[in-house]
């Protein structure tokens, strides 16, 4: 025999809010899943982004100034090819003394001596075996980056390093070559103005020569590149001098063999770019408290009126059924009609009919109980009649001529 249940079952509004809660709560956690996947793809393309654009205009502002520089080599040049020993001792004090570009000046006669340098300094020098010079009466020409002895040490007592830019001094009559021009430009001067540009971009430089030796690093804490960036650049020197992504590297990096534009001539410069992560705001942590905040507000009012709703669809029909528990319990209590919905109104009627048969039946039944005590003698046993039986079967008659009564 099965026992009954002692536990009684939870009610449907139980059971509506507990799936509202649960279905609520998987929508938000695939909600944040696919905010939280999206924004970190969205941040990566404007990473990448960030990378190569901040990267090219660091790139073109920095040719740009360089650029400035060699027109006003070719500039001196032409102005200096017939002047004065007095003149060209003008041009090049002015070209150190501009800017802070230039560390030094100088021209050099084709003896290979140097017979006029900015504020005195090297004149008498023979360069006849310096590449710059060698190089510069032939063609314009950018040499390596070395360390100067003659000028002063900088504020950390280190030596200064320097760029030479040369090309040579033709007659402005027969065009013949007269000599060799030379700039040293400061790499500090390349130091300070990567620095300023990663300020603005919040995109770290880091500049090597061919052989890999860094000839200027714009992080704060300078250390080795990955291994993978330097393969991968290696691989892509035969590129154009844009910047491209380098993957798999520990970081963000873009890479460009060719740092100077092609109207300079070739630096032999390879440049690296690094996302300075440091400096950038990281919108993910407060995108995703909004949605999840946004989530939560939009499933708590969704709970809210879905309950609210549940609880006035729910509630007529649990008046419906404590009405129809008390029919089943023989209390014929007329019960109140329900219009809240379609399903309410039509069991509020069903049970209505069944009131009123229940309540029919038990007035009959009762009638007929009432009139057979009234016709039985005094002290004689009372059978209650079963539906439908209207026999006297209490009476003094004998069963025959019952049997004959019935029968007529």
């Amino acid at each position: 025999m099965r026992r009954a249940q002692k536990k009684p079952a939870p009610r449907a509004i139980f059971w509506i809010a507990a799936a509202l809660i649960v279905s609520v709560f998987c929508a938000a956690v695939f909600v944040a899943y696919i905010v939280t996947q999206r924004s970190n793809l969205a941040q990566q393309r404007l990473r990448h982004d960030i990378v190569l654009r901040g990267a090219d205009a660091i790139g073109l502002s920095f040719n740009t100034a360089l650029k400035r520089e060699w027109d006003s080599l070719h500039a001196v040049a032409r102005n200096i090819s017939n002047s004065s020993k007095e003149e060209i001792d003008d041009f090049v004090d002015a070209v150190a003394q501009t800017g802070g570009q230039v560390a030094w000046a100088g021209v050099a006669d084709l003896d290979g001596r140097i017979k006029s340098g900015s504020n005195r300094l090297r004149e008498g020098e023979v360069v006849s075996e310096r590449r710059w010079y060698r190089e510069g009466l032939r063609q314009a020409n950018v040499g390596n980056v070395y360390t100067s002895d003659f000028l002063e040490r900088d504020e950390n007592h280190r030596k200064q390093s320097l760029l030479n830019l040369s090309t040579p001094v033709l007659d402005e009559e027969s065009g013949e070559v007269t000599g060799v021009l030379v700039y040293s430009l400061r790499m500090a001067w390349v130091q300070n103005f990567l620095i300023r540009a990663r300020k603005q971009l919040n995109i770290d430089v880091v500049v090597q020569n061919r052989e890999g030796e860094t000839l200027a690093d714009t992080r704060e804490t300078a250390h080795s590149l990955p291994e993978a960036a330097i393969v991968q650049a290696k691989l892509g020197r035969d590129l154009g001098n844009t910047f491209y992504l380098l993957d798999k590297t520990d970081g963000l990096y873009a890479f460009s063999p060719n740092f100077v534009s092609d109207e300079l001539p070739d630096f032999g410069w390879r440049v690296f770019a690094v996302l300075d992560s440091s400096n950038l705001i990281d919108v993910m942590p407060q995108l995703l408290r909004t949605s999840v905040v946004a989530v939560l507000f939009a499933a708590g009012f969704v709970l809210i009126v879905t309950l609210l709703v549940a609880r006035i669809v729910l509630s007529p029909l649990q008046d419906l059924t404590s009405t129809a528990i008390a029919m089943a319990e023989g209390d014929f209590e007329y019960p109140l009609e329900s219009r809240s919905s379609r399903e309410a109104i039509a069991l509020s009627q069903a049970l209505t009919r069944i009131q009123g048969t229940l309540a029919l039946h038990a007035k009959l039944k009762a009638y007929q109980e009432t009139h057979s005590r009234r016709a039985m003698p005094s002290g004689a046993e009372v059978t209650p009649l079963r539906d439908g039986d209207t026999s006297d079967q209490n009476s003094d008659e004998p069963w025959h001529q019952k049997k004959t009564r019935r029968k007529t």
